[in-house]
């Protein structure tokens, strides 16, 4: 039976991984292993276990962890296998938990749809994704507002609210934001 000390440490650490592959950079560094290693998504998953279940086999998944201070296993099938686990959804500061997802889903978006439309990464390209995707997020969280002066108004104080919810999650659960994207793909390289 765990005691309340272990259910509080085993929740943390279940939500910060969560909230990890539900960012932009769980994302992108997934897709990078993903190339680097010609991962086929036609492989079955005795097939992908077999062919990348030792340590040495992906490097980088296990210096990420130790990095991270995430858990190998649970990074390992994110990274290969795709897999997910499911949000706790009982947890007390949900609205921030949600506007952090929210925007991270729309940094994925945002930058999805430029690398798109371009080839070319400009050097401050990761941190122009950040006040779109924070805007985006606030403006999907507004409905049924018919009055533009009023929605604007609401988008302004949202998004200062957005933008400082993401960096207290971030920070409340010690996860990496675009400012460390490069640092984390020095480590993985």
């Amino acid at each position: 039976m765990e005691t309340t000390g272990e259910k509080k440490y085993n929740t943390f650490y279940k939500t910060r991984f969560n909230l990890f592959v539900r960012s932009y950079i769980g994302y992108s560094v997934q897709n990078y292993l993903k190339i680097k290693y010609k991962i086929d998504s036609n492989l079955t998953e005795p097939q992908l276990r077999q062919q990348f279940s030792r340590k040495r086999a992906m490097p980088e998944i296990s210096r990420l962890s130790r990095a991270l201070n995430l858990n190998y296993q649970l990074l390992w099938q994110f990274m290969v296998l795709g897999r997910k686990r499911k949000m706790n959804t009982k947890i007390n500061p949900q609205d921030k938990l949600k506007a952090y997802l929210g925007i991270e889903n729309e940094i994925v978006i945002l930058k999805i749809t430029r690398q798109e439309k371009e080839n070319i990464i400009h050097e401050d390209y990761e941190r122009a994704l950040l006040s779109p995707a924070i805007e985006r997020a606030a403006g999907n969280s507004l409905k049924n507002i018919k009055d533009d002066l009023i929605f604007e108004k609401k988008l302004e104080e949202l998004q200062k609210r957005y933008q400082r919810w993401y960096y207290e999650i971030a920070h409340e659960y010690k996860l990496p934001t675009l400012v460390n994207f490069h640092f984390i793909l020095i480590l993985i390289s």
